[in-house]
């Protein structure tokens, strides 16, 4: 086939870019996010347990995280992790000494999106009011842990960092 196109070719090629540019269009204006929309670094689903292990810091505190083997498994220990997910337990406003200390396990989703902790011992009220979930995200090749705390409307995170990173 040499020359020109035929006619019924260069319909089909138009009505085709037309369903791509208004499909395309309505992705872009039906719940797709952009970037100054997402609340919290970017959702991240390549680290696994290695990459997750060490001292992550926040405003009045830290939790350790590390893998003793065996049947104690996967571990941490916190010292002021917040008592709740207000924005005043989350910021650096709380002392160090109001935030809860303690021990338990972490295990990583099978789908590497959130790391689960759970302490060993706590009572029923801090039970049901502390952080248990923490999002992965990444933030310049580097892993970030964090959470939506407040609000739902208004966007403040409690974000956690590796020390050394």
């Amino acid at each position: 086939m040499t020359g020109k196109p035929k006619k019924r070719t260069r319909l089909r090629l138009r009505a085709a870019s037309a369903v791509s540019a208004t499909l395309l269009l309505a992705l872009s204006t039906t719940g797709c996010a952009t970037e100054e929309e997402r609340c919290g670094p970017a959702p991240a689903t390549h680290f696994r347990t290695a990459h997750l292990y060490g001292t992550w810091s926040f405003p009045k505190g830290y939790i350790e995280l590390s893998d003793l083997g065996g049947k104690l498994g996967q571990t941490f220990t916190t010292r002021g992790w917040p008592k709740d997910t207000t924005p005043d337990q989350t910021t650096d406003r709380i002392p160090l000494d109001q935030g809860l200390s303690g021990k338990g396990s972490w295990r990583l989703s099978e789908d590497h999106t959130t790391l689960s902790i759970t302490f060993d011992r706590l009572d029923d009220a801090l039970e049901r009011t502390t952080i248990h979930t923490l999002n992965i995200g990444e933030v310049q090749g580097r892993p970030v842990l964090y959470t939506r705390v407040g609000d739902p409307k208004a966007c403040q995170v409690f974000a956690l960092k590796r020390s050394g990173d």
